[in-house]
């Protein structure tokens, strides 16, 4: 029987406790880590789900109005074989511009007109607009333009989506590169044309 020496013990004992001790250490890193991941996610898991996709800065729209805009928006220009409003973020263009370039008043008829307009529409077609079938939406929208010299809020926010729904749409990368091509200078510059002597 081999018997190892005192001091050959003492010294695997060392390097037992030495590697304890760096087990120890990148456990405790490790676990930092995840708690200090941890305090950086909780925040984004807390996070209100009811707010829109961004933020805007003079007025609120809650997430299920965002959406409601969205298949307004799609209503009006509905996918075919192209895009619809929906694909090309229409909605949100609308709601940029009545964030940037409406006034208070008009931003605060905007949300009302949205709230009217799906009352209205859930009037009209029995069910509400985001539940609609395609038909009880064309239904709708054909219903709102016979009011088109009507003041009640409903037809104004529709006339005013509509108006923001075509421009954000015809504004869009899409239509400007695959349907109308935009062409910063149209046609071609001839800077030096002989003159006929004619003219």
């Amino acid at each position: 029987m081999f018997v190892l020496p005192y001091v050959w013990i003492a010294k695997i004992h060392i390097l037992c406790l030495n590697d304890f001790a760096l087990l120890t250490r990148r456990t405790a890193i490790k676990q930092l880590l995840v708690v200090s991941t941890g305090v950086l996610l909780v925040p984004s898991c807390m996070e209100d789900r009811t707010k829109g996709s961004f933020l805007l800065k003079n007025y609120s729209l809650s997430a299920a109005q965002e959406n409601l805009l969205a298949e307004i928006a799609e209503a009006i220009i509905p996918k075919t074989a192209t895009p619809g409003a929906k694909d090309v973020y229409a909605h949100q263009f609308v709601m940029k511009m009545m964030d940037d370039c409406a006034t208070k008043e008009e931003q605060q008829n905007f949300v009302k007109g949205l709230d009217a307009f799906a009352d209205f529409a859930e009037k009209t077609a029995g069910t509400s607009f985001m539940k609609a079938t395609p038909v009880q939406r064309s239904g709708v929208l054909e219903a709102i333009e016979k009011k088109k010299s009507d003041e009640s809020d409903e037809a104004k926010f529709y006339r005013r989506m509509k108006s923001l729904t075509v421009r954000g749409y015809t504004s869009s990368q899409y239509f400007l590169t695959q349907v109308q091509v935009y062409n910063i200078i149209p046609g071609s510059f001839k800077g030096c044309v002989p003159v006929s002597s004619n003219a």
